[in-house]
């Protein structure tokens, strides 16, 4: 694999859309269409878009597979095809994406958004949202790309002042890290509370109801577990909605990794990391998996019916 083409990829994209995969701002906020949120206030929900990029998460994931197999050369000459058609003025992502994404797929995960902000305003959470949502940049700074991350984050953080916002709502592990840790190295001036939409709910009293399997094996997604310390929270959550949870070998701090942070660049090697956490699992005997973090779901997604199990986020089993 050609990995300085892929990064110039990347790179491409960015400065396209301010999106790795060229996905636009407003389709990260489709799932909100008709719910009429103030786009100021003091609280913020920000999703940073990864649940709404799972299908174009896949989709690249499965073209680099098919190339990581090829001769590098033919990965060097779709990328001269791609720029010539950027050159042209076609917009390849969305032409891509209307081949491979099919209606059904994106559905879900904008379900799985709403159902996260339906929980919120169950619980009397009121918050801001913004029309056009930023990318959280995430990606830029696990393959050091430093100089776009500074950039993109600034960005980030400017839009977010501009909602005036003092508490932002996070829902997945990758953003919430991002927002508590990194951007605070690039922006001196970021003093808003993060807080992870788990931690909201059950501040609330939330108890939310069963809408998937009533007994699941539970994958703390690393970033959630390790670093923003979500880990009993969930296991609250689906207790109070009756869900029995199975808990694996390697769990809670000490869980095992999906593959899915080198899937842009090891599509192979990721696959194997994932049948293997898969695999221990599925020693629990459940054949249904719960994960809280997008990359998880669409890592474990692409073995799950290879394993004969199926993988559900957090916000599929209960509402």
């Amino acid at each position: 694999m050609d990995l300085k083409a892929v990064k110039l990829l990347l790179e491409k994209n960015a400065k396209k859309t301010w999106n790795p995969l060229g996905v636009k701002e407003e389709y990260c906020s489709m799932w909100a269409e008709g719910m009429n949120f103030p786009e100021r206030g003091e609280v913020l929900l920000y999703t940073g878009c990864l649940y709404q990029m799972i299908p174009y998460i896949d989709m690249f994931a499965r073209l680099l597979k098919g190339f990581e197999s090829m001769n590098p050369a033919l990965f060097g000459i779709a990328m001269k095809i791609k720029a010539l058609a950027d050159s042209l003025g076609l917009d390849t992502i969305s032409l891509l994406a209307s081949l491979e994404i099919s209606k059904k797929d994106r559905e879900r995960y904008f379900r799985i958004v709403r159902s996260i902000a339906n929980a919120l305003l169950s619980a009397g959470v009121k918050f801001a949202y913004m029309r056009e949502e930023p990318y959280s940049g995430v990606l830029y700074h696990d393959l050091g790309m430093d100089d776009l991350f500074r950039e993109h984050v600034m960005r980030l953080a400017k839009k977010i002042k501009e909602t005036g916002a003092r508490k932002v709502i996070t829902i997945d592990p990758h953003t919430t890290y991002m927002l508590n840790y990194l951007i605070k190295e690039f922006v001196d001036d970021f003093e808003v509370e993060v807080v992870h939409y788990m931690d909201v709910l059950l501040e609330r009293g939330y108890t939310p109801k069963v809408r998937g399997p009533k007994e699941v094996v539970i994958h703390d997604p690393c970033y959630l577990a390790r670093w923003n310390g979500v880990i009993d929270q969930p296991r609250v959550l689906l207790s109070r909605a009756g869900v029995k949870v199975r808990e694996p070998e390697f769990t809670r701090k000490f869980t095992g990794c999906c593959g899915g942070p080198i899937e842009s660049l090891f599509p192979s090697l990721s696959s194997k990391l994932a049948r293997k956490r898969m695999e221990e699992l599925k020693e629990t005997g459940s054949p249904c998996f719960t994960v809280m973090c997008p990359i998880c779901l669409t890592n474990f997604q692409r073995e799950a019916r290879e394993l004969g199990v199926r993988v559900f986020d957090i916000m599929e089993v209960i509402e």
